[in-house]
């Protein structure tokens, strides 16, 4: 060998200085790499490893390497278990995660990082004997996966894919299809194994192509192959989940598209340049060039090509060393993309056809060049290269290829109909059925990328009733079948095609999607929610933090944010981010940024959610979907004002209506919203602005009964009902003194039991009200004893009956039983502390003033003071200060009246205090007095 280069070397004898210095230095060069040991083997980089445990499983993999070279044994010493593997040499970070991993069914993880041949020795403790292991390897991408799972000593647990032997070399063949077109005369035979194309001055060239078979690959679930667990029934699909649907956002994932194997088969299987051995310069110079060239010595190659070329204008070998020229710029051009490797590349390759018209080349490059063409983008090229390859070779083997790919240009270029009529021409007289089959499949996508979804669906299904067994060989008929019934909105159709998908596809680069997709599905059907939080983790444990599996770990983390701690939502809004960065998919910016409102909104951090939208909203006007955003910024508006309101906050409830009622409020026809600010203004004493605005509401709320609009937006808005309108009605027009009113408010509520608890109490308290006006007292206080029957256990709710019954039992003279009541508010405090406080405090004011009525004063005094302990500080209490002092004053105990009354020097009962202290003063006078009189004879005797 070393002879042979030292040889080659003394082929420049005749050449100038300055050539023979620049070709010396060439050689040198090329004798360096060929030789050197360090060269020839490129230090490999470290592989990378995860372990992760779920769903009773120990899910390793490793990725990094085309070829896998690895063993895996069983060792087990005594009672325990061990699971030993050799693998490459892996990660300092990821030999950290592995020593420290423990489950229930690993118990710990050893690393040897000097194990043969610079690999390593990972060493498993299992749990107990049973666990069993299952290795294998998977393609596109390439990875090593080893599973730990629970089996049984007596059985091992079904397999699903074939296991790997203890060692192998993983390795992807490529076969001749049956039916492939024929080699011409001469043609040298291939090794399926090491498919390439031969050519030498005797023989000629294998010109048509063959497909390489997709083999399945990945993770089987066995327990579940068919995925029902994510299945739904008919009559499990809930109507009002569809329809709540429309208000979320789902990205379009892209079509999956079976890529087209030519251009990959005409740049790796490339001709076999054989240049037969003489003694000639010229000879042995040419077989340098092969030899450079053989070894990939691209640069190397061209410099010497250069040389050659101007020695030898009119060589024997010019034919292949011109092809080999053109095929030296196009492998650049695949390895570094550069633009300008490609255009000299087309030209080295005109240039030989132009030359060379009938070398036996010309097929297989006019393709190459065509598919080239395609593969950069140059699309009406494409069309131009291959047009005119059908036209000028019309018995070419390769014009169906070529038809199908002028169908793909016109594609590129949204010329559907014309890409239909190419393929419809190819289904009728492609010369092999496998075309024909091809071209059936590719309407599909044909119709799918035109958005005609229905005609999509129409057209995988005549592809697949036709050809059957070509069903594994085209995933995309299933998955992108399944992709037109979600957005025909045919829901159901759609997760039961994605399952097929999943279960006849489970490894392929589309699974990700497609479970994402079944996850958003089952919410969309109104799945429960545990099923749906089901379908994205296992779409996360499965594919990883792939690109195709980020949309279900988005919709992860906006649903568990309600539950975070801050920390934590901060590190979850982060990671959506970075997340969102990384992916290439159609607008994910903007379905992050929903993901993280959506998640605020959960947490009621409704400023930070609105906020966040709105600065998306501005940031991006013309590519954001400005109607979808709208949308949801309105409905965190009505959300934060519903809560003001309910928390009785109707100054902020105003001022937050306010803040948006000319923006973003200003063309929103929600409903609910003029309701939220009606409530508000009765809340706030401002009735007749309420009263007004709940008629409004009450008008549309009557004419959207029935009606499917009134379905819908019941489903996006939290509308009121009419009996809750009548309601607030009913109680506006009592307080405005408009009883009759009132009255027929009252009556127009249709089912009370509709109402809230709390609705329901109040309308009969109304009720009660109303008949005390009408000076019916009786049937008032029976209204409320029935009342009082049936919401019993409520303290909060029926503290304030007792009270308003106690009122109208004193009306009739019935003190005793109004005592009765109002010892039943405090007793309610006492016993649950829920009872509103305001009421407790007006229910011990009138206990004590009726005990007074009744001459308990005792009881009047300590109900007074308990008045005064629980509720002095939070309401104006100076008059019930007063009067203990008062009792203490009349029975004698004249200290304790001066320390009660001694409380009231505060400016806000100043008058109370004044009062107190002329008691107190008369009280000295008459003391006084009393000794005086006592102190005269007479007086003394009269008074004996």
């Amino acid at each position: 060998m070393l002879f042979e280069a030292l040889e080659t070397f003394s082929f420049f004898g005749d050449v100038d200085n300055d050539h023979e210095v620049a070709m010396s230095a060439v050689i040198l060069s090329f004798l360096f790499y060929i030789l050197s040991p360090v060269s020839a083997m490129a230090a490999a980089a470290p592989v990378k490893a995860s372990v992760v445990f779920g769903g009773d499983t120990v899910h390793l993999e490793f990725e990094g390497r085309e070829q896998w070279d690895y063993n895996v044994q069983r060792k087990d010493q005594g009672p325990k278990a061990f699971v030993e593997m050799t693998v490459p040499a892996i990660t300092e970070k990821n030999i950290e995660t592995l020593i420290k991993f423990t489950s229930p069914i690993v118990k710990s993880v050893q690393v040897n990082t000097k194990g043969p041949d610079g690999n390593f020795i990972l060493t498993f403790e299992l749990v107990n004997k049973s666990i069993e292991t299952f290795d294998y390897l998977t393609e596109k991408p390439s990875r090593l996966i080893v599973d730990f799972f629970k089996g049984t000593q007596e059985e091992a647990p079904k397999k699903t894919a074939k296991a790997a032997p203890a060692k192998k070399v993983a390795k992807v063949e490529v076969e001749e299809d049956e039916d492939g077109p024929a080699p011409m005369p001469g043609a040298a035979l291939r090794n399926p194994a090491n498919d390439v194309l031969l050519i030498n001055p005797q023989a000629g060239i294998e010109v048509g192509l063959n497909e390489k078979t997709e083999s399945q690959a990945g993770i089987y679930d066995g327990a579940d192959p068919s995925y029902s667990r994510f299945s739904m029934k008919d009559y499990e699909i809930k109507e009002d989940a569809i329809i709540a649907s429309r208000e979320n956002v789902y990205i379009d994932f892209p079509m999956l598209k079976k890529s087209s194997p030519y251009l990959e088969q005409l740049s790796t299987r490339k001709p076999v340049y054989e240049i037969t051995p003489k003694e000639t310069d010229e000879n042995k110079q040419a077989r340098l060039l092969q030899t450079l060239y053989e070894n990939k010595r691209y640069n190397v190659f061209l410099k010497t090509l250069d040389w050659f070329v101007k020695k030898y204008p009119n060589s024997e070998y010019d034919e292949i060393v011109r092809f080999m020229w053109a095929d030296a710029l196009f492998a650049l051009w695949m390895e570094k993309k550069d633009p300008n490797d490609f255009d000299l590349a087309m030209l080295r390759y005109r240039q030989a056809i132009e030359k060379y018209p009938q070398s036996a080349l010309v097929e297989r490059t006019l393709m190459l060049m065509g598919f080239a063409t395609l593969d950069r983008g140059d699309y009406l090229g494409t069309l131009r290269q291959f047009q005119n390859h059908i036209r000028n070779r019309p018995d070419s083997p390769n014009k169906d290829i070529a038809r199908l790919a002028v169908a793909d240009a016109f594609v590129k270029i949204n010329k559907y109909d014309d890409s239909l009529k190419q393929l419809e021409e190819i289904e009728k007289n492609a010369s092999l059925d496998k075309y024909k089959v091809e071209a059936q499949f590719k309407k599909g996508d044909t119709h799918y990328l035109k958005k005609d979804y229905r005609a999509a669906v129409d057209a995988y299904q005549a592809a697949l009733k036709k050809n059957p067994e070509a069903s594994t060989d085209y995933p995309n008929a299933l998955y992108n079948q399944a992709a037109s019934y979600f957005w025909l909105k045919d829901y159901k159709k759609s997760l039961d095609t994605y399952r097929t998908f999943l279960e006849k596809f489970p490894s392929d680069a589309y699974a990700g999607f497609a479970m994402t997709r079944i996850g958003e599905l089952l919410q969309i059907l109104g799945a429960d929610k545990t099923k749906v939080v089901g379908a994205y983790l296992e779409t996360y444990f499965r594919y990883g933090e792939t690109p195709n599996s980020m949309v279900g770990r988005l919709r992860l983390l906006s649903s568990r944010m309600n539950t975070m701690k801050p920390k934590e939502v901060e590190k979850a809004v982060k990671d959506i981010g970075e997340m969102a960065a990384k992916s290439d998919l159609p607008k994910i910016e903007q379905f992050a940024t929903l993901m993280i409102a959506e998640g605020r909104s959960k947490r009621k951090e409704y400023d930070k959610a609105i906020d966040l939208l709105v600065k998306y909203y501005q940031a991006n006007p013309t590519s954001a979907d400005t109607a979808l955003l709208s949308s949801r910024i309105v409905k965190n508006i009505n959300e934060q004002l519903a809560d003001l309101v309910d928390a009785g906050k109707f100054i902020d409830a105003l001022k937050h209506h306010n803040k948006y009622a000319d923006n973003w409020l200003k063309s929103s026809e929600r409903i609910d919203t003029k309701y939220n600010v009606a409530r508000a203004y009765e809340q706030s004493g401002v009735l007749s602005e309420a009263s007004k605005l709940y008629k409004d509401t009450l008008n549309r709320i009557y004419a959207l009964k029935g009606t499917q609009d009134g379905k819908e937006r019941s489903i996006f808005e939290k509308l009121p009902s009419t009996d809750e309108l009548n309601l607030r009605l009913a109680a506006i027009e009592y307080q405005e003194g408009k009883f009759a009113q009132s009255y027929d408010s009252l009556k127009k509520i249709e089912k009370a039991t509709g109402l809230t608890d709390r609705e329901q109490i109040e309308r009969v308290q109304l009720s009660a009200n109303l008949l005390e006006k009408r000076g019916d007292d009786q049937t008032a206080v029976r209204y409320l004893t029935e009342l009082l029957k049936e919401w019993s256990g409520i303290p909060h709710l029926v503290a304030e009956p007792y009270l308003q019954m106690a009122q109208l039992e004193q009306k009739m003279g019935r003190i005793d039983d109004a005592i009765k009541s109002l010892k039943q508010v405090d007793q309610l405090m006492v016993d649950s502390g829920k009872v509103d406080p305001g009421t407790h405090a007006k229910a011990l004011e009138l206990l004590g003033h009726l005990q007074l009525e009744k001459k308990n004063t005792a009881d009047a005094t300590a109900t007074y003071e308990k008045l005064l302990k629980d509720y002095e500080n939070k309401r104006p209490l100076g008059s019930i200060r007063y009067k203990v002092g008062e009792l203490y004053f009349q029975k004698g105990e004249i200290q304790k009246a001066a320390e009660v009354w001694n409380e009231l020097q505060k400016p806000k009962t100043e008058f109370w205090y004044k009062l107190s202290q002329e008691q107190l003063k008369n009280s000295e006078f008459n003391n006084e007095y009393k000794k005086y009189i006592q102190r005269i004879p007479a007086m003394n005797s009269e008074r004996k």
